[in-house]
C-alpha cells in the first residue's frame, strides 16, 4: 500500500491481510519502535520522525529486506509504506525478482486537503497530527514517493485506488483488483 500520508494504508493493509490470512510489514511501525528507544539509533528517528521527514531509504529497505528474508516462501505479507523512495522501490523490485516473489502496489489516491483533515482529526500519539508537519510529510510525498510510484508504474506494478470513499468501500475495489489481477 502506498499513499500520502492519512491516505488509509494501514486501514487498507490491515483489511487485505486479514482477507488474506497474511502478515503485514509497515515501515511507519517499524520506525516508531525505533523512536521509542532511548538510544543513539532512537534519537536519530526521533529526530527525522518528529519533523515528519521519511527516513533515510537505506535504513527502510534494511529492515524491510530483513524481515521479507525471514519469511519462508509460502508466506504472504502485505506491505504498507515500502518503496517510499526510488532507491528504496528499485531495491525492493530487486529483491522481490531475486526471491521469485509477485508483488502489486495498490496506491490509494487523496487530496491534500482530505489528508490533512484526515491527520488533524485523529492522533496516534506520534506527533504528526500537526499542521506544519502534515504540510512536511505532504512536500515529501511530492519530492520522494511520487518517483518511487512512478518507478512502480513502469514497471506495471501498480493499481491506483481511489481513497476517498469509506474504508469499507475501498477494500473491497483492493479486492476487486486483487482479484483480476491473480485472474491474468
Amino acid at each position: 500500500m502506498m499513499g500520502k500520508t492519512g491516505s488509509g494504508k494501514g486501514t487498507q493493509s490491515e483489511l487485505l491481510a486479514k482477507k488474506l490470512g497474511y502478515g503485514i510489514f509497515s515501515t511507519g511501525d517499524e520506525f516508531r519502535k525505533f523512536r521509542k528507544r532511548e538510544d543513539f539509533l532512537g534519537g536519530l528517528v526521533r529526530e527525522a520522525y518528529d519533523q515528519g521527514l521519511l527516513m533515510p531509504h537505506w535504513f527502510a529497505s534494511y529492515i524491510f529486506e530483513d524481515a521479507l528474508l525471514k519469511l519462508s516462501p509460502e508466506q504472504g505479507l502485505v506491505c504498507e509504506g515500502i518503496g517510499r523512495k526510488e532507491p528504496e522501490a528499485r531495491l525492493f523490485h530487486d529483491v522481490a525478482g531475486w526471491l521469485k516473489r509477485d508483488y502489486l502496489v495498490f496506491e490509494l489516491v487523496v487530496s491534500d486537503e482530505e489528508v490533512t483533515k484526515r491527520m488533524l482529526s485523529r492522533d496516534r500519539g506520534d506527533g504528526l497530527n500537526d499542521e506544519e508537519k502534515i504540510k512536511v510529510r505532504l512536500r515529501e510525498y511530492r519530492e520522494f514517493t511520487e518517483a518511487a510510484i512512478n518507478f512502480f508504474k513502469a514497471e506495471g506494478r501498480v493499481i491506483s485506488i481511489d481513497g476517498m470513499p469509506s474504508p469499507e468501500k475501498i477494500h473491497e475495489e483492493v479486492v476487486k483488483k486483487l482479484a483480476e489481477y491473480n485472474a491474468r
